[in-house]
Parts: structure tokens; sequence; C-alpha cells
């Protein structure tokens, strides 16, 4: 995306849309909106209403631009009341304005912020980041699979009004970089919402590839023979009933300074979830597509990483596989062993994400990171608790689920904890080996936090993200469209950037 922040006037700025962002009903009181109100001799304000303009918070309204004004179309939105702007709400109106410009075929943006020419409430790096996600992320479309495709583009230029000189470089870098972590999240995205005949573990495998050569990033796969060899049985156990074969693959991302921290990124990868022979209902598998989020995003957050030049390692890890009924399918009431010589009495084949993690975790552990994230579509139980747009936390590493959280708050993606109380962990008592699965009906998002915490080496900080619901979204809500939400990204480059 282009991008420039200037002072040139609304009336003289030649764009495909202005938008002026406002505050409550204030659109006639706006000065950048009288302003091109006055140039062009009245009319803009009867428009507005025209168009049912109410002020309410997250409200956008558009009409063609009339003669006189240089743009094609004009837009207004609402902040909210004075006062309360945030970066929220200007990534939710520049969302809304980047799904207008992608549906409408308008490629360059003039922004005009009401609350930028008031002293009180100054645009900072933050708002401006903001606004650069979200008119990526509104143009963001999957139609891959479809004949008849729009065309347009989307945002690809956007031209932000503001008077202080000594700013713009800075908030013109800050909306590039935006847009830079919101094309990441589309990769996340594209991926969630790529069908199970399309993303298997031996095509993700290729698109890791191809990602690494696009990214400068190293790569090690770990194909079934080399799983087996480590003593991967968990994570192979989950694969046995696919005729498409599992793999590890190691994605790592060093940057060209010295690095202030090794970060290790494991990712649930289960690129579909029939429940093996604890067989989902057909409802239950039409969106098991998306059982590979975690990895989606730990995918997402190192091309973010590489794209940024963070200075931080970034090694992401994600064992890739199908869940499926077969001839050769793992049971229930089988004992595997995992890499570290753990066994687990496998009472439910459809528990299979945990499975996969606990090698995953052994590895990434024995690279001696600093810290070990985990991120995965892992139970409905974790939706049930904190709905379909926050994130489950929990783990080990108390300053490490403070950051992560207090990140996600600054990203508009947030994490909630949950505790991980000791007496919890008899639920997951085996009479025949080391431990179970599943642990009962109560607290299932709890006890999975603590049958991985079994399996992380107690000497590294470790958190556990339960993405379950926001991953993925059945219908278009808060600015996200159906599929993939490219949850939590923001939060993960946040994080490490900070």
């Amino acid at each position: 995306m282009q991008v420039e922040v200037g002072s040139t006037q609304a009336s003289n700025l030649s764009t495909d849309i202005l938008v002026f962002a406002v505050h409550g009903k204030g659109g006639r009181r706006s000065p950048a909106f009288s302003a091109l109100n006055r140039a062009i001799g009245g009319g803009l304000s009867t428009l507005l209403e025209i168009q049912g303009w109410k002020g309410r918070a997250g409200q956008l309204v558009s009409f063609p631009a009339p003669s006189g004004v240089k743009a094609r179309w004009v837009a207004v939105g609402s902040l909210g009341e004075r006062g309360r702007r945030s970066p929220e709400s200007l990534r939710t109106l520049a969302t809304q304005v980047g799904s207008l410009a992608r549906t409408s075929g308008l490629e360059r943006v003039g922004l005009y912020l009401d609350s930028n020419m008031d002293k009180r409430e100054s645009l900072d790096r933050a708002s401006a980041q903001a606004l650069g996600e979200g008119l990526q992320y509104g143009g963001y479309r999957f139609d891959q699979h479809k004949a008849n495709k729009d065309g347009n583009q989307g945002v690809t230029s956007t031209y932000l009004y503001h008077e202080g000189r000594r700013d713009r470089p800075l908030l013109a870098a800050a909306i590039e970089r935006g847009a830079v972590i919101a094309e990441a999240q589309s990769i996340t995205r594209d991926l969630v919402n790529e069908p199970g005949n399309i993303i298997n573990p031996e095509s993700l495998v290729e698109f890791a590839r191809d990602l690494a050569k696009a990214r400068g990033l190293d790569i090690t796969v770990f194909d079934k023979e080399a799983c087996e060899e480590a003593g991967m049985g968990a994570f192979l156990a989950v694969g046995q009933g696919s005729a498409t074969r599992p793999a590890l693959v190691h994605l790592s991302y060093t940057p060209k300074q010295k690095a202030r921290r090794k970060v290790a990124l494991v990712g649930k990868a289960v690129t579909f979830d029939a429940g093996g022979l604890c067989l989902k209902p057909p409802g239950g598998q039409a969106t098991m597509k998306m059982d590979m989020g975690g990895s989606a995003a730990v995918i997402g957050a190192i091309a973010a990483a590489a794209d940024l030049e963070l200075d931080v390692e970034v090694h992401a890890i994600f064992p890739a596989v199908e869940n499926l009924l077969g001839a050769a399918a793992y049971r229930t009431g089988d004992v595997i062993t995992a890499s570290s010589g753990k066994t687990i009495e496998v009472l439910n084949t459809d528990a299979e994400g945990r499975l996969t993690l606990a090698d995953a975790l052994i590895y990434a552990c024995k690279q001696k990171p600093d810290v070990v994230v985990d991120l995965a579509t892992l139970t409905g139980a974790c939706v049930v608790a904190l709905g379909p747009s926050v994130g489950g936390i929990m783990g080990t590493g108390r300053g490490l689920i403070r950051d992560l959280r207090a990140a996600g708050d600054s990203a508009g993606e947030m994490l909630w904890e949950l505790p991980m109380p000791e007496e919890y962990r008899e639920h997951l008592n085996s009479k025949i080996a080391d431990i179970k699965n599943v642990g009962g009906r109560w607290g299932g998002a709890i006890t999975a936090g603590i049958f991985l915490k079994e399996f992380v080496d107690p000497d590294i900080p470790w958190a556990h993200i339960d993405i379950a619901g926001p991953c993925f979204t059945d219908k278009p809500r808060s600015g996200h469209q159906y599929g993939g939400t490219g949850f939590p990204v923001r939060a993960l480059v946040e994080w490490l950037s900070n």
C-alpha cells in the first residue's frame, strides 16, 4: 500500500473516496467536512441526512460525490463520542472503509479525521497503524474458487490529512506497518479458509517451503519416518487413518541484528478433523478445515516478523496431520507413547489436537527458546466459556501471559486468562497409562491446557492460547467476513515487537 501524509484540503484532493471520521453526530460540524461543504456551495449535509446519518459509533454512510468534488465518493464514519477515540474504533472504521472500497472498486482513499484537528486527540502511531490494518483487512476476499470474481484490488493507496509536518513520516510508516500486518493476516485467513482437499498435510508443507523461500526463512521438515525415529508416537497416532502423510515443520526467522529473544510458536495443524473413530456428526465437520488455525496463525506471525525485520528470533513449529476414519485409524482405548516416553490412554479420538501438540511442544522445548507459546483451536469448552470473540490463555509464565494479554488488548484481539488449578490434574489420571487425553465433562478447556503442560519443560515459560472461538466465524460479525479471521496474528506481532 502506498501511503502519503500531508495537508491537502479535501476539496483539492483527487482520489476515489474521501472519508471523514467524526465524533457522534458531528458530521456537519466536522472542520474538514464543513470546509468541503463550503467549497462546493453546500449540499453535503443534505446528502448526509438522506443517507440516514445518526452518528452512532461504528456507523458509516457513503454516497457519490456531488459536482465540484474531485473525489468519486464521499463517506462519513462515526468514532463515537468525543474523547473516546481509540485505535480499535479507528481500526473498525478503516475495516468498513476497506470493505466498501473493495466492493465498489475504489483503490485510492483520502482520510480526514475530525479528531486529528483537535490537539486534545492528536493521532499517535498506534492509531495510524490501526488505520493501515483496517484498510487492508477490510478489503480481504476469499474468492479463489469462484468462477466470477469481482476483479477489484481494494485499497492500494492512502492519503491521511495531518497538519503537523514533524509527525508525517512516523504516521506514514505506521500505516504501512499496519498494512503489512494485515497482509500477514491474509495469509492466515487464506490457509484457514482453504478446504481440506486443497490444504492437507502435504500441501501445507509445500506452502511452508514456498513461504520460506520467499521470505528468507530456514525450514526443516520431519517426514513420517523421521518422526517415527524421534519417537513421536502421539502425533503419528492421530494421522494413522489418513492416506496423506503427516509431517512436522520447523520454520525459523533470524534477524540480521542481534536477537533480543528466542521465541518458539507452536501451532496445531490438523488440516481436517473428522474426529477419527469418535466421528463428528456432519454439522460438526462442516467447518473442520479450520482446525489448523493455530498453524496458520504462527505462519502469519513469522511472515510478519520477517517482513517487518523484527529483532526477535522466531521459530514456528507445527505438526501437520489429518484426523480421519480409516482401517488403520487409532482406536478409543489405545495407549500411545509421546517422544518424552510418557504414555497416553486415548479415551476420545476427537481430542486429537493435544496429542499432536504434545510431541510438537517436546520438540520446541529442545530448541531451548526463552519462551514457548502454543496456539490451537483446541476445545469447544473454551468457546462455551468465553464466546466466539475471545481467546483463552493459560500457562506457567506469569509475565508471558501478562504481556500477551496486553498485546491482545492493544491489537484488538482479546485474550482472557483461565486458571489451572492443581487439583484438576487428577481428572487426567489413567488406570493403565501415565495420563489420559480427556478429563471429563467439566472444565474441558482447562484440563486440555493441563494436559499440554505435561509435555512442556518446566524451566521454560509457556503459554497456551485456545483460539477455537475467534479463529473462524460462520457469519459476518464485528468487521469480520465469513471464514477465517486471522486471530491472533496482530496480537502476536504486537507482542513480538515489544
